[in-house]
């Protein structure tokens, strides 16, 4: 049996996504777009990412009325100037996009199954773009890197099983004992999480190069995690391997 990683795992998900808008989007004879240039206020260079990633399908109306599906893990949501725009990577077009929320017809949410029409309430009421309760919220931003390698880790070999999802919740627990947590919250908020690869170099290189977060417990909860299913993958040791040889935590 074939094992996932990582690139298989962000392709699965976008594949699922893809999948499911043919089934919902197209077959109510609407075109796709998709094959037409984006229109220039889409395109951006870079962006600085604020929020824990997360998987979207957008069925999407650029500025000229041209319809396109679009599977987008989304990095940030900002509300300015003339309204609600979501920004992230674009798998469409292998490619950093902005996406005004106005414009979104449709949206499914890949990691979850939740399908919205009303995108400007759904983005800015949802938990992982707006601002939690303040423990949560900051229990988030300590650990936003150890989670992204984490769960990454967790889903390396295409499943991410109880036991593994048990050792995340855990780590952000111990890592933030001096909070108030609530553990229903914090695992509702964990589960929305789905890194790509983007995500995960960040956050290796934030780590490793910036020193943020918590090195030490990383290693301790990657370990965990690699045992906690009772199988030890190839594709988990290369992946704890990298992470601890980056980190300097290896030994």
């Amino acid at each position: 049996m074939t094992i996932l990683n990582l690139n298989d795992f962000v392709a699965v998900r976008a594949a699922l996504g893809q999948r499911v808008a043919d089934a919902r989007f197209l077959a109510r004879g609407r075109r796709n777009h998709a094959e037409l240039a984006d229109s220039a206020e889409m395109v951006v260079a870079g962006i600085e990412v604020e929020h824990l990633p997360a998987v979207f399908h957008l069925q999407y109306e650029d500025g000229g009325g041209a319809v396109s599906e679009r599977v987008v893990t989304v990095y940030r949501v900002d509300r300015r100037i003339g309204g609600w725009f979501v920004y992230g990577h674009c798998h469409l077009r292998d490619a950093l996009r902005c996406f005004n929320v106005d414009r979104i017809a449709e949206g499914f949410d890949v990691t979850t199954g939740e399908v919205f029409s009303n995108a400007l309430e759904f983005f800015s009421n949802h938990p992982i773009y707006t601002d939690p309760r303040d423990p949560l919220r900051e229990a988030l931003k300590i650990c936003k890197h150890e989670i992204n390698l984490l769960t990454v880790v967790g889903a390396s070999d295409g499943l991410f099983d109880p036991d593994e999802q048990d050792v995340l919740l855990l780590h952000v627990f111990n890592r933030c004992d001096h909070l108030s947590l609530d553990e229903r919250e914090v695992a509702r908020m964990l589960a929305l999480v789905a890194p790509d690869q983007r995500a995960f170099a960040g956050s290796l290189t934030q780590m490793a190069q910036f020193r943020l977060g918590d090195a030490v417990a990383l290693k301790r909860s990657l370990r965990k995690l690699v045992d906690a299913d009772g199988q030890i993958t190839p594709e988990e040791v290369q992946f704890v391997a990298e992470i601890e040889k980056r980190l300097g935590v290896a030994g």
